[in-house]
């Protein structure tokens, strides 16, 4: 009965200090947690939901509504991976620190088109993005689904 009692009392012991132990995970660097972020784990559909532009809030048209954009990740590459929207362009991305994301749109037929984004916001559900060019400022929000 002793033995018994004195297994059952170090199982407990045991399972209480196991239980209590610290996460031996590394903690993601910001950049790494911005493309978990942006990809999920592997891609992540991402749906618009607001624009402005010049810092106006625009009315969403018919086929805004159903604008998307995929951002699936590169394993070979930490920081960058493909993308494709529902205009049908298709093209690479790269984070550059967390405040950049560079589009290159691919399939243009007049050549690569990039497109150095700002990041406002990236997190599990938005993505909060904005394009300068031409005078004119483009911002770009997105929910994740």
């Amino acid at each position: 009965m002793k033995t018994i009692f004195t297994f059952l009392t170090l199982l407990f012991v045991a399972t209480l200090f196991t239980g209590c132990s610290k996460n031996t995970e590394t903690p993601l660097s910001p950049e790494e947690q911005a493309v978990k972020y942006l990809t999920g784990d592997g891609n992540r559909y991402w749906h618009l939901k607001k624009i402005y532009v010049n810092g106006i809030a625009q009315a969403i048209t018919t086929a805004q509504q159903q604008y998307t954009k995929t951002y699936t990740i590169n394993p070979a590459m930490p920081y960058a991976g493909s993308f494709t929207n529902y205009d049908g362009y298709i093209g690479t991305w790269k984070l550059q620190g967390i405040y950049t994301l560079k589009e290159t749109i691919t399939n243009n037929p007049a050549g690569p088109v990039p497109a150095p984004y700002d990041i406002n916001l990236l997190n599990e559900t938005t993505l909060d993005i904005e394009l300068t060019a031409n005078l004119k400022t483009v911002r770009e929000v997105y929910n994740a689904y």
